[in-house]
């Protein structure tokens, strides 16, 4: 017989599965619960509440992303806040890594115009969270450890601003371009890149 935290842990991956393919717009507890192979009553059983479900899933989709970002920084050995930045946006822009920054902007969206199916917390939990990474990020680049905490702000609204230009539109090559741009206007300030 399962444990209840096993279950749990089970149906908080298949619940992010099922939102990076269908996505959170209509998130409804019993559409989910079929998807998952569970019913809504066990859903909020393991998780509390629609918002709790929906939070846990939002830090299981940071916690992916920040594993695989944290295995490939392991050998990619990103020394500077360029080849940083880089390595971050060629994974984010990988066909198989897009649906995570999907899920994740629709999430941002559903924050701003319908707190009743996303509310303003988790909104700011989940930014609080990337937040936090970046500033682990920052603790990697020693050297340049300053500069990039002088632009974290920058560099993570044009990351993100760009990432969803790339997945609206699809051009990677401008995105790509103007993702380097910045990072060389932020190397001609005068705290730039060493």
């Amino acid at each position: 017989m399962d444990m209840p935290l096993d279950r749990r842990a089970e149906l908080l991956s298949a619940i992010v599965d099922a939102l990076l393919t269908h996505g959170a717009a209509d998130l409804s507890l019993r559409p989910l619960a079929e998807r998952v192979g569970t019913s809504a009553r066990l859903l909020i059983y393991h998780f509390g509440s629609k918002e709790q479900l929906l939070a846990d899933a939002l830090a299981e989709v940071r916690i992916r992303v920040q594993t695989a970002l944290g295995a490939l920084a392991i050998t990619a050995r990103p020394a500077t806040l360029r080849a940083l930045i880089m390595m971050v946006w060629d994974w984010a822009v990988d066909p198989a890594n897009q649906r995570y920054f999907r899920l994740l902007f629709e999430v941002d969206g559903l924050t701003m115009f319908d707190p009743s199916k996303v509310t303003k917390e988790i909104g700011r939990d989940h930014s609080a969270a990337w937040i936090a990474m970046i500033q682990r990020a920052a603790e990697r680049l020693a050297a340049e450890r300053p500069l990039f905490e002088a632009h974290s702000t920058l560099v993570l609204a044009a990351l993100t601003g760009l990432l969803q230009e790339f997945l609206s539109t699809g051009d990677l090559d401008r995105t790509t371009a103007a993702m380097s741009a910045l990072i060389d206007l932020i190397a001609q300030s005068p705290k730039g890149l060493k």
